[in-house]
């Protein structure tokens, strides 16, 4: 049995029903389903008080179907179903099928595709559907039973299935596919439909036997252009320009349209397209459109011969195209029309042709070449002898079969290359050359491009034959008649014998020569000539090796070689400069220079296997000297060279050449008595020394240096005393020195007592510095010498602490008496050193006067004995002894206390300007008032403006104040005085204000003028007396405003002139001038500056620059502050004082005056 069926009501709330249901069946193919019911509780109710309306619904499986689906049900008791007990039927009407449209070889498949269903067998529709998106369809109320499934469109090609449905819902058997879908397009001519217009199908992955409606056969002449894609088929356009492939399936392709007519190929545009085929239908766009036709020709190089291939054909000199390998071309898009074809390639030539062109023309005539190059190339590698260089050569080409006035001539390129055009035949090719020669050829149907033309060229051939491996050399071939033309080959070989070869030689002399300048040849050179054959057999023998070398001065070298025998192989005498030699064995040679230079190595190496220049410089050059004495002494020469990097050389003590000469006598006679067996009766005795004596001494110098020889002895003095020479180093020094020797004197004394350390100088007569000083022995004694016997000296003696005197009646001799000292101690009251006390001492010839210091001490030392005055001085002090005379002994050293008492005092201060600056070099005074008007001090202030007025008076009292006279630069203080009472100490603090007098005079301006000017001016300030030279000069710059640095307040007149670099030649205008004296303190001038061009021009708006010099002064006084604040200052008090001088009688100012005067003759200066 099937599973019942649910059933639900719908009512009032709180009314449950409860629904029995019953399965009846009344035949195999329909089953009638009986339900009924009661009304229940399990309480008491009313049920005649249930009414209302129900709806009775059905909720079958998912693809059943039933009839109806729900019943309303108004229950009143009366005549409802319910109250008269009638049943509510729900009728089974069947289950669902469903199934997919799909597209060929796809998952998917198109929507609004019309799907039947109908009996299996007959054409009896049951019912039809339409597909959903993606292709699904669904048919319900399907009974049990076998059906057949059939879809249908109006354009699309589908397959049938079958379906069998039993007591479920049931799938198709298969799915429904679409074989293809149609594909349409169209294609026009100038608006109008085109028919049997061919549209070839292609495709990269669709294949053949998916797609169906079309012609398969290929078609002629039709081309993909690609050959990745593969021919499907193809569809031709109806009358009304419409096309249509029935059924593809969905992909990718490809559609080229093809139109030929009779006997052209029309152009269509698009010439192709791409389109893709998915579940639908498809219209192409745009529309195809025939534009043209086509016409084809080819190019041969013959009649019926080959093609040309990239050959350039013109039509009417516009279009062109190139042919293709096998000679064919395409023109496209052509209208009918007369046209002009030309066609070039290189190395061939065509005639222009005129064809007439239209559709029923398709194929054009073939073009055929007219003609070719011949071309060729004259070679001239060398020139014959004499032959001048022919920039071009004639060529003259003729064909056989014609008279030779047919002929045509050219002249090469200067290269030698030449060309002809000419038309197939047989050709003579004729160049003019001293020699002419001609060459036959034969133009067929190909261009002659290798035509060469070359001159007989010979070989010289010969060998060389060296004494050990060759190596590396040359060999060259230089004509005779001719320079500049050497040709040179190269040799390289271990072998002792190498083979040279020169080709393409012309006729004529040569000079063939080897080329290694480093060996000797029995032959270095011979000539040959070439007549007609090649020259063989040139020999180059080797017979030693060159060496070269470069002297710097004459020589003489000596040759060695190991293994050689003699072992020394020569000795040569050689000249400066450059000397060769010829060495027979080749080896390692020794040479080594011989003479009075010395070179940068005592000895040189010279390989003959790499050989080179051997060069020998002088680096220094032997010079002697000579010494001549009259007594064997010591003898020491120091020579002092002129070169900082060449120390002092000390030579000796020398040997005499006497002495030499002896010993060399008795080494003699010491060896023929040691070969003597029996001794002479006559003993041999060597030659006595006898003056004068002679010593040597050599140097060896650089080039250029300049050397001062000085000879010395303990004993000897030299004449003369030392010799500059300097070595030029072009030939031999030689003896560049001679100096004579002779015996000096000594001076000698004492110092009584003795005493050690006394200096002793000895000094010329007459001359101003000692000659010689030296320092006397702990035996007070000394020696001096060898001085020069023919002069006269002075001697005197010193020593700090004694008095050294001559001692009467001998030269040399000297007595001593020792000095005496005095300290001086200088205290105050309390006992505290007093600094700067003026102490004189005087007595005999002896002065001196000097300040203490801070230990208020004063030391004199070398006192001779004798009696001295002293005398203490300071102000505001007496001293206690005020003065004293004193005896001093020898050797005494005497310590005196001198103490100081103040009696007078000091006033401290300063002078400062209003800023707080010092004010040096101020006058300052201390007038004495009262009964102390007759005392006055005055001073100046120091570098910090300090002062000190010393020399005060206890008890008086005083006015501080600046001095009338000296303070020019001051023009008032304030206060004007300071009054102060002296009493028993020092006064400190007194501060006096200065104000200078200003003598400083400032100048400015402005100009009025356009910025454009500004760069162009300057302003000039001139003295009245000297207008050619300006004293100071100021550039504008960008600014209107100008300012000089200060001048003088001397009442000087100034002319003050304005400048500018404009071009007068362009520009009219004046420059201003202003002329005024420096009197007061500042001076502004303003300028006016217009300029107009000659030439009309665009006037330039000038603005109000008023504010800008305003702007600036106010800058520059807030700047100068320093300067402004006492100039206003200054200003004030002098109002004020004017006021107070209208007040005051002249009388009074006259007392004033007076009264200055007087104190000033008192004044004393501290």
């Amino acid at each position: 049995p099937m599973s019942p069926p649910h059933y639900s009501t719908s009512g009032p709330a709180g009314v449950a029903a409860i629904v029995s249901v019953f399965f009846l069946t009344v035949s195999s193919d329909d089953i009638v389903v009986a339900c009924g019911g009661f009304v229940k509780s399990d309480v008491e109710i009313n049920y005649s008080l249930i009414e209302g309306d129900f709806v009775l619904k059905i909720e079958p499986p998912l693809g059943w179907s039933f009839e109806p689906t729900s019943v309303d049900l108004h229950v009143d008791g009366v005549s409802d179903i319910c109250t008269k007990e009638e049943d509510i039927n729900f009728v089974f009407t069947g289950f669902s099928v469903s199934g997919m449209v799909l597209s060929k070889g796809h998952l998917l498949g198109p929507a609004g595709v019309e799907v039947r269903l109908s009996r299996a067998g007959t054409e009896e529709k049951l019912q039809s559907v339409i597909t959903q998106p993606g292709g699904k369809y669904t048919f319900f109320k399907v009974l049990p039973g076998n059906y057949d499934i059939t879809a249908s469109h109006p354009s699309w090609t589908l397959d049938a299935t079958s379906v069998h449905v039993s007591n479920a819902n049931a799938p198709a058997t298969d799915h429904l596919v679409v074989g293809g879908y149609d594909v349409s397009g169209e294609v026009r001519s100038d608006g109008e439909p085109m028919k049997e217009v061919t549209f070839l199908l292609y495709s990269a992955t669709v294949k053949r036997e998916d797609v169906s409606g079309c012609n398969t056969s290929p078609v002629e002449g039709a081309d993909s252009g690609d050959s990745s894609l593969v021919y499907l088929c193809s569809a031709l356009s109806r009358e009304d320009g419409t096309f249509i492939f029935p059924s593809l399936a969905s992909g990718e392709y490809t559609v080229v349209p093809f139109y030929r007519g009779e006997r052209i190929t029309f152009d269509v545009a698009p010439s192709r397209m791409n389109f893709k085929v998915e579940h639908n239908s498809l219209k192409l766009e745009p529309i195809f459109r025939v534009m043209g036709f086509s016409v084809t020709g080819r190019v041969l190089n013959s009649v019926g011969g080959e093609g040309v291939s990239d050959a350039t054909v013109s039509l009417n000199n516009q279009i062109k195209v190139v042919s293709k390998e096998d000679g064919s071309f395409r023109l496209e898009n052509m209208t009918a029309g007369t046209y002009t074809i030309r066609v070039n390639k290189d190395l061939m030539f065509f005639e222009p042709i005129t064809v007439k062109i239209a559709p029923n023309t398709p194929q054009l005539p073939d073009i055929i070449t007219a003609g070719f190059s011949v071309c060729g190339q004259i070679s001239i590698s060398r020139l014959p002898e004499g032959m001048k260089q022919q920039g071009r050569y004639k060529v003259t080409l003729t064909h056989q079969n014609q008279d030779k006035a047919s002929s045509r001539t050219i002249d090469s390129d200067p290269q030698g290359a030449f060309c002809f055009q000419a038309k197939p035949g047989d050709y003579s090719v004729h160049v003019s050359l001293p020699e002419a020669e001609v060459k036959e050829v034969s133009l067929v149907d190909q261009p002659l491009t290798d035509l060469l033309f070359t001159q007989f060229m010979a070989s010289v051939s010969g060998k060389v034959y060296c004494l050990a491996s060759c190596d590396d050399l040359s060999v060259t071939l230089q004509p005779v008649s001719r320079q500049g033309e050497r040709r040179m080959v190269a040799l390289s070989g271990s072998s002792d014998i190498l083979s040279f070869s020169f080709d393409n030689v012309l006729p004529g002399k040569y000079k063939v020569s080897i080329s290694h300048e480093e060996w000797c040849w029995k032959h270095k050179s011979m000539e040959v000539e070439v007549l007609d054959s090649d020259i063989v057999g040139v020999e180059f023998r080797q017979i030693g090796y060159i060496l070269r070398c470069s002297l710097s001065h004459a020589i003489t070298l000596e040759f060695f070689q190991d293994g050689s025998k003699p072992e020394n192989v020569g000795m040569y005498n050689l000249s400066k400069g450059v000397n060769r030699f010829c060495l027979s064995k080749p080896g390692v040679y020794k040479v080594t220079p011989r003479s009075c230079h010395q070179f940068e190595q005592d000895f040189y190496t010279y390989d003959t296997s790499a050989p080179s220049i051997l060069t020998l410089t002088a680096v220094r050059h032997h010079m002697t000297g000579l010494i001549t004495t009259d007594k064997i002494l010591d003898v020491t020469v120091t020579i002092k060279s002129s070169i900082e990097s060449e120390p002092a050389l000390v030579l000796g003590p020398l040997r005499s050449l006497e002495e030499q000469r002896q010993e060399q006598q008795l080494q003699e006679i010491q060896l023929r008595r040691q070969e003597r067996s029996v001794v002479p009766p006559i003993q041999e005795k060597a030659d006595e020394l006898t003056g004068p004596f002679h010593y040597e001494f050599s140097y060896w110098a650089r080039a250029g240096e300049k050397i001062t020889v000085t000879p010395s002895s303990k004993e000897l003095l030299f004449y003369p005393p030392e010799i500059e020479a300097t070595i030029t180093g072009e030939s031999c020094p030689g003896r560049l020195v001679d100096i004579t020797g002779r015996a000096g004197l000594f001076l000698e004394g004492k110092v009584s007592p003795e005493l050690q350390g006394v200096e002793i100088s000895i000094t010329e007569r007459g001359a101003a510095t000692p000659l010689i000083t030296v320092a006397t022995n702990e035996m007070g004694a000394y020696s001096v010498g060898p001085l020069h016997s023919d002069r006269q000296y002075d001697i005197s003696a010193s020593k700090e602490g004694f008095v050294l005197s001559p001692v009467e009646g001998t030269q040399g001799d000297f007595k001593a008496f020792a000095l005496a000292g005095v300290t001086f101690k200088i205290k105050s009251e309390d006992g505290q050193p007093l600094s700067g006390v003026l102490l004189s001492l005087s007595g005999g010839q002896f002065r001196s006067n000097l300040l203490t210091q801070d230990t208020g001490l004063l030391t004199f030392n070398n006192l001779s004995p004798g009696q001295y005055y002293f005398k203490p001085m300071m102000k505001e002090f007496r001293f206690e002894p005020a003065s004293q005379m004193i005896t001093v002994e020898e050797g005494q050293n005497l310590s005196i206390d001198i103490t100081g008492i103040k009696t007078a005092y000091s006033c401290y201060g300063a002078v400062q300007s209003l800023s707080g600056d010092a004010e040096r070099d101020v006058a300052v005074e201390a007038v004495g008032q009262g009964e102390c008007s007759l005392y006055s001090e005055d001073t100046v202030t120091d570098e910090e403006g300090r002062f000190r007025l010393r020399g005060l008076l206890p008890g008086c009292k005083y006015l501080i104040q600046l001095r009338a006279e000296g303070n020019d630069h001051i023009e008032r203080a304030l206060p004007q005085h300071r009054a102060i009472e002296v009493g028993s100490s020092d006064i400190e603090g007194v501060n006096i204000i200065a104000f200078r007098q200003i003598n400083q005079f400032d100048l400015s301006g402005n100009v009025i003028t356009t910025p454009e000017h500004l760069p162009t001016l300057s302003v000039k300030l001139y003295k009245s007396d000297n207008l050619d030279n300006p004293i100071n000069s100021v550039s504008l710059g960008q600014s209107l405003f100008f300012h000089f640095p200060p001048l003088d307040r001397d009442g000087e007149t100034y002319v003050l002139m304005l400048y500018s670099t404009l071009s007068r030649s362009q520009y009219d205008f004046t420059l201003p001038q202003v002329s005024f004296t420096s009197t007061g303190y500042h001076k502004h001038v303003t300028l006016t500056f217009n300029p107009t061009r000659k030439v009309p021009d665009q006037d330039v708006a000038q603005g109000s620059y008023i504010a800008l010099p305003l702007t600036l002064l106010l800058l520059l006084a807030a700047y100068n502050h320093e300067k402004v604040i006492p100039l206003l200052l200054q200003v004030m008090n002098r109002i004020q004082g004017v006021r107070s001088m209208a007040q005051t009688s002249g009388e009074s100012a006259a007392l004033d005056e007076a009264k200055r005067q007087a104190k000033r003759q008192k004044a004393r200066r501290t």
